[in-house]
Formats: C-alpha cells, sequence, structure tokens
C-alpha cells in the first residue's frame, strides 16, 4: 500500500473503472423522463434571464433624501 504522500505525487488516478460498465454507454437510461424533459423544454422553452432595473420610485426616493439633507 502507498503512503499518502506517493499518493499525491502521483500522476496516476487512484479509481478504477470497470470496463464491463461501457455497455451502457449507448443504452438510453431513464429515456422517458428525458423525453418528458425535451417535451417540455419545446412547449414552453427556457425562463428569460432576470434583468436588473431601476424603479422609477427609486429614483424619487433618492432626490427626496438628497433634498432634506
Amino acid at each position: 500500500m502507498k503512503t499518502i504522500q506517493e499518493l499525491n505525487e502521483s500522476k496516476i488516478p487512484i479509481v478504477r473503472i470497470n470496463n464491463s460498465l461501457k455497455k451502457y454507454k449507448t443504452m438510453p437510461i431513464f429515456q422517458e423522463k428525458v423525453d418528458k424533459a425535451n417535451e417540455m423544454l419545446r412547449t414552453t422553452g427556457l425562463p428569460k434571464p432576470a434583468t436588473k432595473t431601476r424603479h422609477a420610485s427609486n429614483k424619487t426616493h433618492r432626490s427626496r433624501s438628497a433634498s432634506h439633507a
């Protein structure tokens, strides 16, 4: 068994990947959920990003406080 220092210095990954899992790479896993999500995206689309806007009330409030100072 290697020491932690040796593991930290090595460039070889510690995890071993089981090659028998390659058969799942092309299999459609959770295909029903993927189809449902794609349908929802097609019909409703993505949400629009929020934009920062200045409200008129904020601008008015600042000018009033500046005049009272």
